[in-house]
């Protein structure tokens, strides 16, 4: 295809007429109605805008078939052919339908050029990341050519990634990963980005081919100690205004689960300024940047990076810190606590729910509670049979004694 008439094609108008979709427009141009259309278009009458004929609906009157469209051949302006499949339709953007029913259907460019004056003029002209390397296709009559097609054009690309793949891993002698393997799009090569934060994420065990040996066996963790100090500005206007505090939080460990000692060595070799960073990004972001911005006395320091099998407490230096006046928190003892608390809250919250349920098998019985409940599946499991029968007990006797009791009558009751 000429330049000419690729540019003529990306500058055809995609609407000649408000409402109706270049396929519409075509097909009542050629005498079909609403109630009689070919078999490759239907009427979406699911979004219909009125009660009228069925054409003002949200695709804007006909729309192709999907199997249809699927299966038809389209071409780029520069000329490559591609499948209905391989398309993007729906698109609504700068008030144009990017749709197969507009024949401005999209389709990412093999080349994934962000500048090209073939392409339709909006799409030229978009500061829409997502649009910039997509490309305007229309449909033709034409026999598809798998040989300049947009697929073959994609095979040769992904047989060129491999290629370089696999002289990548022999430049490395296949000292390389799978998992950190990189293809770099701007540079087109491929890049190591070893992070054994990743490692310990999947929980990687067995064969490391970056260290070229079985990973240890012995599991750890990487710990470190967060520090804060500064001015305590809470007791300004007392006698103590302008006292210091400094608090050691220790044993504080980066991953959730164990992994290999192997992996978090490594992690400690590469990743202690990330670790920093992350830290004080995520957990102490807030009191750092109002520190800086009222010009407040705070600091934060994360030192004590280490990798070790268990968090291990220095307990002469935890007395010399306390002795120095400095507040120390181990991370274990925190979380201990925390598991405590969570554990009597459960406690408590069945502790009363169980009551909950008792009064209500006094109050009915326990036959009232129906098959399959949840009430009956909870007395069955917290109570069991011997609690069961000794609450039906009570509740046959209280039922005895107010059955017995005189009753007392009232005189307005008996002038009635």
């Amino acid at each position: 295809m000429d330049e000419k008439n690729t540019l003529e094609m990306s500058e055809r108008p995609y609407r000649d007429a408000p409402g109706y979709n270049l396929l519409t427009q075509r097909l009542l141009a050629e005498g079909y109605t609403a109630e009689n259309y070919p078999y490759y278009v239907n009427l979406p009458e699911h979004s219909r805008f009125s009660a009228g004929d069925g054409l003002d609906n949200f695709y804007g009157g006909f729309a192709y078939q999907r199997w249809y469209a699927y299966e038809q051949t389209f071409q780029t302006p520069c000329g490559l052919w591609c499948k209905g499949l391989q398309c993007q339709t729906g698109l609504q953007y700068e008030g144009v339908s990017w749709t197969f029913e507009n024949d401005l259907a999209l389709i990412i460019c093999p080349y994934e050029k962000a500048e090209c004056r073939l392409k339709h003029e909006i799409l030229q002209s978009t500061g829409q990341i997502a649009l910039q390397r997509k490309c305007n296709v229309h449909m033709v009559e034409d026999e598809y050519q798998y040989e300049n097609s947009v697929e073959h054009i994609l095979k040769l690309y992904d047989d060129e990634i491999l290629r370089k793949k696999i002289s990548f891993r022999l430049q490395k002698h296949n000292r390389v990963c799978e998992k950190h393997m990189y293809f770099n799009k701007e540079t087109q090569e491929w890049e190591m980005r070893y992070d054994p934060g990743d490692c310990a994420r999947i929980r990687c065990t067995g064969y490391c081919p970056v260290l070229g040996r079985e990973l240890d066996k012995k599991k750890g963790n990487v710990f470190y100690d967060v520090r804060e100090f500064g001015r305590d500005y809470s007791l300004d206007g007392t006698l103590f205004e302008g006292q210091r505090f400094t608090v050691v939080k220790k044993g504080k460990h980066v991953f959730e689960r164990t992994v290999s000692m192997d992996i978090c060595k490594r992690y400690v070799q590469l990743c202690k300024n990330d670790l920093v960073q992350f830290v004080k990004l995520n957990q102490y972001h807030d009191k750092l940047f109002f520190a800086k911005w009222y010009g407040r006395d705070y600091s934060v320091e994360i030192t004590n990076i280490r990798a070790a099998q268990r968090e291990g407490r220095d307990l002469l230096q935890d007395l010399e810190d306390i002795r120095a006046g400095i507040t120390v928190v181990h991370e274990s003892d925190v979380q201990k606590r925390a598991s405590e608390e969570k554990k009597e809250r459960r406690k408590s919250a069945r502790e009363k729910k169980i009551r909950k349920l008792e009064g209500k098998i006094l109050e009915t019985g326990y036959g009232s509670l129906e098959p399959h409940s949840l009430d009956r599946v909870h007395a069955d499991k917290w109570l069991g049979m011997e609690r069961i029968r000794e609450l039906e007990e009570m509740r046959e006797k209280k039922q005895l004694e107010e059955k017995n009791s005189p009753i007392q009558l009232s005189l307005f009751g008996l002038m009635d």
